[in-house]
């Protein structure tokens, strides 16, 4: 599946969430939502992932990388809720590579977070806030090798999400009004246990550890009015 189809498969869930919170505040004239476009890495290591892959002549997996979306609305002055969905992905090639073969592992997590922000500083060029939140993820490695063929996972489909997940940050943004660029930094707690195993992998990975600190660039389209009423 193309990245582009799984983001607009999963943006649905986010805009529905946001319907909900404007049904419930259907008193208000005006929402200034916040929406944001994100990309950026996370260091991880994921021991047992690694050693498997090392034994097979392959490159360890030392970053996954993030593309994501989320809207947020302020509920008080200094409270804004929303939710966050980000597509996470990592690779692993032969070492040293070959030609003749085509010998890779792929990460593919899709994570969903339900969040928080606490806006510290508001001005016309830059805003400083901080966030909190909780929520879930669904997971596959693929491994192709001489000795191994198949997949290891952590699912349950695409309307919900099998292992919890977490994550906490600050974030800078500079530009003017309405639009930003946005800095943000955090860490995440990202573990996934009890991994299904199919095909001719690996019995000694049964988990895999993605927490770490992150990095993020991307773009905020703060203060977008979204209009309703009773």
């Amino acid at each position: 599946m193309e990245l582009h189809e799984v983001i607009m498969m999963k943006f649905p869930v986010v805009v529905g969430l946001f319907s909900l919170i404007l049904t419930a505040t259907a008193s208000a004239v005006e929402i200034p939502v916040q929406a944001r476009l994100f990309a950026g890495m996370t260091p991880v290591a994921p021991g047992p992932l690694n050693d498997n892959l090392v034994t097979q002549n392959m490159k360890k997996i030392e970053g996954v990388t993030q593309l994501g979306v989320e809207i947020t609305y302020p509920v008080m002055k200094y409270l804004d809720v929303g939710a966050r969905y980000a597509k996470k992905l990592a690779d692993s090639e032969e070492n040293p590579a070959d030609p003749n073969t085509d010998y890779t592992a792929k990460l593919d997590q899709d994570a969903f977070l339900l969040m928080a922000r606490v806006p510290f500083v508001r001005t016309d060029i830059y805003r400083i806030d901080g966030f909190a939140g909780v929520g879930g993820t669904n997971t596959k490695v693929t491994m192709k090798s001489a000795a191994q063929n198949g997949d290891y996972s952590k699912s349950v489909g695409d309307n919900w999400y099998a292992s919890p997940y977490a994550a906490a940050g600050i974030s800078l943004a500079l530009g003017y009004k309405r639009f930003y660029f946005v800095f943000e930094g955090g860490i995440e707690h990202n573990k996934i246990e009890d991994l299904k195993r199919s095909g001719t992998v690996s019995s000694s990975v049964d988990s895999l550890d993605l927490s770490g600190s992150y990095f993020t660039v991307g773009l905020m389209f703060d203060g977008i009015p979204g209009t309703v009423g009773k």
